[in-house]
């Protein structure tokens, strides 16, 4: 892959070979677990301050959703089949709490970070959130990395990557899409939602992250032999952030 990209302390990498080159696996993955773990345990908090965009964020993935999936949707709603959704890089539960639990009867969560892990049990495993249909239920939270989750094959029918294909490193991301491939049951869809730049790719050390192109993450998905079936742009947020893209995928075969 040809992609030129830069971190905030004015490094340059010609590709993206040059930066997993440099980066140390083990301690890219610690520096990100090591930054949310002093992250307060709310939505403001996994939202990096900016939780009011919440309602919009939840808007925009609910009408993607009902695009990507929105017939499985509707049977569902009619009583004639029940759902289950993965919710991954899961924070607080804030997705789960506010989208999927409202379409989905069961929701599993991973997230590494502890604390936020106990916060979305907090609000998940003791309570309904308010509005959440009877029956529907978190049922496991698994606290663990996304490049170490083995999602069971044949349990989903949506998996959710949201903000958070952005701490993976390519190989580690091209693997998890396959992993969520044969997770999915015939017709499941998995979404991501992330930031992408303008082109080429933009590290953050602070926390180890790297924001992709919207064509880095075409060509990434193609190397796991996922199939985009739409995509959209998220509206309203602030311009001064990066832009937010959703993926609907499927397996090829």
């Amino acid at each position: 892959m040809e992609a030129a990209g830069v971190d905030d302390e004015g490094n340059v990498f010609s590709t993206p070979a040059e930066l997993w080159e440099r980066a140390e696996e083990a301690q890219w993955y610690t520096k990100a677990v090591d930054y949310w773990d002093q992250q307060e345990a709310s939505d403001d908090g996994v939202l990096g301050g900016y939780g009011h965009l919440s309602a919009a964020d939840v808007r925009d993935s609910r009408a993607f959703l009902r695009k990507a999936f929105g017939s499985a949707l509707s049977e569902a709603e009619a009583g004639q089949q029940q759902l289950a959704a993965l919710d991954c890089g899961a924070g607080v539960g804030r997705v789960s709490e506010q989208l999927l639990l409202h379409h989905f009867h069961e929701v599993d969560l991973v997230e590494p970070s502890a604390h936020l892990v106990v916060e979305a049990r907090r609000r998940l495993g003791e309570r309904s959130p308010a509005g959440v249909p009877r029956g529907h239920k978190a049922v496991n939270f698994f606290q663990e990395g996304i490049e170490q989750h083995r999602p069971p094959e044949n349990r989903y029918d949506v998996i959710w990557l949201q903000w958070a294909a952005l701490y993976l490193t390519d190989d580690d991301l091209i693997a998890f899409l396959q992993r969520s491939a044969a997770a999915l049951k015939p017709g499941g869809v998995l979404i991501v939602k992330e930031n992408v730049c303008e082109k080429g790719f933009v590290v953050d050390n602070s926390d180890a992250s790297v924001t992709r192109s919207h064509q880095y993450y075409v060509q990434l998905f193609e190397q796991a032999g996922m199939r985009m079936t739409h995509t959209a742009l998220q509206k309203d947020f602030p311009k001064g952030l990066f832009k937010v893209r959703m993926y609907a995928l499927k397996g090829r075969s």
